[in-house]
């Protein structure tokens, strides 16, 4: 009779657990529930808070597009006239004022475009978001400075760090030799472009850090040149002396031939003169023997002879001996130039990428590695650089706002802008996007596509960083 009773009260007790999990389970929902509410909720509060903060932005005026920026090195400026000379209604104002101002003024609704070298800081990409601006990032060509040394020598490595490189140029730099930045014993100079050169500007402030770069920067012995030809020839010498030491082969052939034909000549003339002092002493002899007139005649005839032969000997030494001298003198010269052209080995200059691009026959570039700690030896190319790969790029970027993306004026010009951007990017000695990338960021303004929004992920905080990443319009 006990056994039913344990049962009943095994039942009981599982029935009360399975009541107090469902209780539960059902208290678990609507704290769930609540708590998608109540998020639900702060969305669209917070939505509602960036719509009125967008709005409470300054209009922007009808008929005007407003740039602001870094004018240096960029294409804005001049595109902007050429936009306006196409009888459009539509005023473009371009200003100069940095791109720390510009960005501060795009975030407050103050202009349209930002010109600059560099992506949205995450600082500055909260500030447009705080007031309910996304951000639109569109890329007009890129820029590249290329580390470079003479085609087909070597210093025993084709890859450098941010930080050797830095350390080759650097003002007070103790570097001297390949062999200090962990190459090859080979002794190191280095050149590249004066001050009025945008590579000069470029390498300065991206490489050494300087926000004025200026000759103090660079280390005393550097050799600054007024143009590219000038660096280039600092690295690969003059074509004369490469064009006359590589005749030296050649040269040393000739020389060697002239020599064996001299020897061959002295030969005869020793010779020679052997023949003559022999008909001469026969001669005497034939004398004192008196020997008959025809015997005689014959010596003096042999004597004749010997002196003919030895006149033609001597000549022919003297010739031969002449031209020996001019191929010794020519070697001369392409052993010196040989000598001059090695020299060249160990020298190192920095070029805009475009002039590289020219030249690349003669000009061996080092592969860059990130500064991040990764010897990654990223090679200059057209992709590397657009894509900002390449540490010695930059890009130049128009920053914009969705709000001023929706003004006719703002998109038209831009469109204006994209459909010349690759033939000006070549006029300036820039390198040209993509046919790709142009056309992608067309049909964001075209409507054909959305275009895609900065987000807040592996945002620039210095010049040099890589592009924002970005995410597609909602």
């Amino acid at each position: 009779m006990r056994r039913p009773r344990a049962a009943a009260g095994v039942l009981l007790a599982v029935l009360l657990v399975l009541t107090g999990c469902s209780t539960q389970g059902q208290d678990a929902t609507d704290v769930v529930s609540d708590q998608q509410a109540r998020a639900y909720q702060r969305e669209v509060s917070e939505k509602e808070r960036l719509a009125k903060a967008e709005a409470d932005l300054p209009s922007r005026p009808s008929g005007v597009v407003d740039v602001d920026g870094s004018t240096r090195g960029s294409l804005t400026t001049d595109e902007a006239n050429r936009y306006e000379a196409t009888g459009t209604s539509t005023a473009v104002n371009v200003a100069n004022n940095g791109e720390d101002q510009a960005f501060q003024e795009l975030c407050a609704g103050r202009v349209d475009l930002v010109d600059s070298a560099r992506p949205i800081s995450r600082a500055e990409w909260d500030a447009c978001r705080s007031v309910g601006l996304d951000v639109v990032q569109f890329q007009i060509a890129a820029e590249a400075i290329v580390v470079a040394i003479k085609s087909e020598t070597d210093v025993g490595g084709d890859c450098l760090t941010m930080d050797q490189v830095r350390d080759i140029y650097r003002a007070g730099s103790p570097v001297v030799n390949w062999g200090q930045v962990g190459l090859d014993d080979v002794p190191l100079r280095v050149g590249g472009p004066n001050q009025d050169n945008n590579a000069f500007g470029f390498f300065g402030r991206y490489v050494l850090d300087a926000p004025q770069p200026s000759l103090t920067n660079l280390r005393s012995d550097y050799s600054s040149f007024e143009n590219d030809e000038g660096a280039r020839r600092f690295v690969v010498g003059s074509k004369h002396d490469a064009r006359v030491a590589s005749r030296f082969v050649d040269m040393a052939r000739r020389r060697s031939q002239a020599q064996q034909a001299l020897t061959g000549a002295r030969d005869e003339l020793a010779s020679a003169n052997e023949e003559l002092a022999a008909a001469r002493a026969e001669r005497a002899k034939g004398i004192r023997d008196k020997r008959s007139r025809a015997d005689q005649a014959k010596d003096i005839a042999r004597v004749d002879a010997a002196v003919e032969r030895r006149r033609a000997a001597r000549a022919r030494v003297d010739r031969l001996h002449d031209r020996y001298r001019v191929w010794v003198d020519r070697v001369k010269r392409t052993e010196d130039a040989r000598k001059l052209v090695a020299t060249y080995r160990g020298h190192v200059a920095y070029f805009r990428f475009s002039y590289y691009e020219l030249f690349e026959d003669q000009l061996r570039p080092f592969e860059i590695t990130r500064p991040d700690g990764q010897r990654n030896c990223i090679f200059p190319s057209q992709s590397t650089i657009t894509s900002g790969e390449y540490p010695l790029s930059r890009q130049l970027l128009i920053t914009t706002t969705t709000r001023s993306l929706g003004r006719r004026e703002v998109s038209d010009f831009l469109k204006h802008y994209l459909a010349r951007a690759q033939d000006a990017a070549v006029a300036a000695r820039l390198v040209p996007l993509p046919d790709q990338t142009v056309l992608v960021q067309r049909a964001w303004l075209t409507g054909d596509s959305s275009p895609l929004l900065v987000t807040p992920d592996d945002q620039a905080d210095s010049p040099g960083s890589p592009t924002a990443s970005e995410k597609p319009a909602r």
